[in-house]
C-alpha cells in the first residue's frame, strides 16, 4: 500500500520567529513550507503543489492583499487564509473580497487552536469543491453521451413527459418497438436526478437463464445451491438508492413475476438461501416491446404486476414516426466516426424514405456500413450505393435474394431491371405455391384462375425447372 500523500501548506510572513513557531505547531499534521520574502514565496508557489497558503496581511514589500490579488490574477486557485493583527470589519471584508477563504487574528490566546480549526475547514471545503467539480464533469459527460437527439413532435413530447418524473420514486413502464431507445430513456430518467452517485443497473430479462433469475436479481448465500461458492449480492441490492432497468420485462417467468411483485409492494428482497429479508430503496424502470395487455389476457403475465408496473408510462416512437429526426441522427452517427463526412442528396432521400423496421439501431448499423464503403473509395461523401438499405431490408426476409437484383443507382433503373425483378418475384411466388399444394400443378392452375396453356408457357419463360428448384 502506497504512502499517504501529506497536505502541504505555505506560510508567508516577514517575521521569521513567528514562522518557526507556526511551523513547529503545524508540522505534526502538515508539511509546512515557509517564506519571508516575495521572491521566496513566489518560487514556492510556482514550483510546489500547495494545498493551502497562510498569508500575513501586513508586510513591508507588498501587502498580503496585493500578493493575494496577484495570485488570483495568475489563476492560482489555492485557498488562502489571511493572518492579521487587526480586528476591524473593513479589514476582514477586504480580505474576503480579495479572494481569501478565511482569516485568523494573530496574537490571541487561542490563535493556534483557532488556526488549526480554520485550516481543517478550508481543506474540507477545498475537497468538496474538487469532488463536486469531478462529479459535475461526470454529469455533463453522461448527459452528452446519453442525449436524446431529435426535433420531431413525438420526441419533443417524450422529453417533456419524462421531465415530469423528476424526484419521483414511482415505477415507470417504457413501451416501444425494438431499437427505439428505451434504455436511453431509462438512463435519462436516472441522469435527470442530478446525482452522479445514483446507481443505474440495466438487466436484460430475456438474456438470463430461468434457473438463475432469482439469484441474479436478489443474490444468494454461499452453499444455497450447487455452484454457490460465495455470497453474492443481487442486482437489486447493487441498485439500492437508485434505479434498476428491467428490459424485456415480458420475458420474466411467472414464478419471478410473483417475487418482483413483492419487491414493488414491500420494498424488500430475500436472497436465495437467506431467511431474513433485506430492505431496498430502488425505483424500477421496466421496458418491453410486447403487448402486456394481451399477455395479461393470455395469462402469461400477471395482471397485478402489470398494474404495479404501469404506474407511470412512456412510449418511445418508432423512427418512421419521427422522420424529421432521421437525417439528424444519421449525421450524429457519422460524426462520431468521421467528422468531415457528408451525404449526397440521393443518399439523404433514401434514408428519409426507408421504413426502418429496426429503428435507430438499424440506422446506426447502416451508417457505419456506409462509412466503411465510402472510406474504401476514399470519398468524404456518402452516396446512395454506400447505404444499400433496400437490399438489406429484403435480404432480412429473403436471404436468398440475388445480389444486384434491385437497382442501387439511377443508372441501373431500366425496363430490363424492372422485368428481372418481376420475374424473380414470380418465380419465388410459384415455388412457394407449389410447395403449399405439394407440387400439384392442376390444383395451382385452378387456384390462380389461369389457363393451362398460359401457366405452362409462363413457367417456360421463367426457366422454371421443378425438379431442380429448391422451394423457399
Amino acid at each position: 500500500m502506497g504512502a499517504q500523500i501529506q497536505t502541504t501548506i505555505l506560510a508567508f510572513d516577514d517575521d521569521a520567529s513567528f514562522l518557526r513557531q507556526l511551523k513547529e505547531s503545524l508540522s505534526a499534521e502538515y508539511v509546512v513550507e515557509t517564506a519571508t520574502s516575495i521572491p521566496q514565496a513566489m518560487k514556492i508557489v510556482m514550483t510546489r503543489q500547495l494545498d493551502l497558503i497562510l498569508l500575513d496581511i501586513n508586510m513591508p514589500e507588498m501587502s498580503g492583499l496585493e500578493f493575494l490579488k496577484t495570485l488570483r490574477q495568475r489563476n492560482h486557485t489555492t485557498p488562502v487564509i489571511m493572518l492579521t493583527g487587526e480586528t476591524k470589519t473593513e479589514t476582514v471584508v477586504n480580505t474576503i473580497q480579495a479572494g481569501a477563504v478565511d482569516y485568523v487574528v494573530k496574537g490571541t490566546e487561542d490563535f493556534t487552536v483557532n488556526l488549526s480549526f480554520r485550516i481543517s475547514q478550508a481543506l474540507k471545503i477545498k475537497s468538496l469543491i474538487k469532488d463536486n467539480a469531478v462529479l459535475s464533469r461526470k454529469v455533463a459527460s453522461d448527459s452528452a453521451r446519453f442525449e436524446i437527439v431529435g426535433i420531431s413532435t413525438s420526441i419533443t413530447k417524450l422529453r417533456s413527459e419524462f421531465l415530469k418524473f423528476k424526484n419521483s420514486q414511482s415505477t415507470v413502464l417504457i413501451t416501444g418497438e425494438n431499437g427505439t431507445g428505451k434504455e436511453l430513456v431509462a438512463r435519462n430518467l436516472n441522469l435527470q436526478e442530478k446525482n452522479p452517485a445514483r446507481p443505474f443497473i440495466a438487466v436484460n430479462c430475456g438474456a438470463i437463464p430461468e434457473n438463475l433469475f432469482e439469484s441474479e436479481l436478489f443474490g444468494h448465500k454461499k452453499g444455497s445451491f450447487t455452484g454457490a461458492m460465495i455470497d453474492k449480492a443481487g442486482l437489486f441490492l447493487l441498485a439500492d438508492g437508485g434505479d434498476i432497468f428491467l428490459d424485456e420485462i415480458g420475458e420474466l417467468p411467472l414464478n419471478m413475476q410473483v417475487k418482483l411483485l413483492r419487491v414493488l409492494q414491500e420494498k424488500i428482497i430475500t436472497p436465495v438461501g437467506e431467511t431474513k429479508p433485506i430492505p431496498v430503496d430502488v425505483r424500477i424502470i421496466a421496458a418491453t416491446n410486447r403487448n402486456l395487455e394481451e399477455m395479461v389476457k393470455a395469462k402469461t403475465f400477471r395482471e397485478d404486476l402489470y398494474f404495479r408496473l404501469n404506474t407511470l408510462r412512456l412510449h418511445t416512437p418508432s423512427l418512421r414516426e419521427r422522420k424529421e429526426d432521421i437525417l439528424i441522427l444519421a449525421k450524429r452517427f457519422a460524426d462520431k466516426l468521421h467528422l468531415k463526412v457528408a451525404f449526397s442528396p440521393e443518399a439523404r432521400k433514401a434514408l428519409e424514405n426507408h421504413l426502418w423496421p429496426g429503428n435507430i439501431r438499424e440506422l446506426q448499423n447502416v451508417i457505419e456500413r456506409a462509412l466503411l464503403n465510402a472510406e474504401s473509395g476514399k470519398r468524404f461523401i456518402i452516396e446512395i450505393e454506400d447505404i444499400q438499405i433496400a437490399d438489406a431490408e429484403l435480404k432480412e426476409n429473403y436471404p436468398n435474394i440475388p445480389n444486384g437484383l434491385l437497382p442501387s443507382t439511377v443508372s441501373e433503373v431500366s425496363a430490363t431491371s424492372f422485368d428481372s425483378s418481376l420475374n424473380w418475384m414470380e418465380r419465388v411466388f410459384l415455388k412457394r405455391c407449389l410447395r403449399l399444394v405439394n407440387g400439384d400443378n392442376k390444383k395451382l392452375i385452378d387456384l390462380l384462375g389461369q389457363s393451362r396453356a398460359h401457366y405452362y408457357r409462363r413457367k417456360k419463360e421463367l426457366a422454371f425447372d421443378e425438379e431442380s428448384e429448391q422451394h423457399p
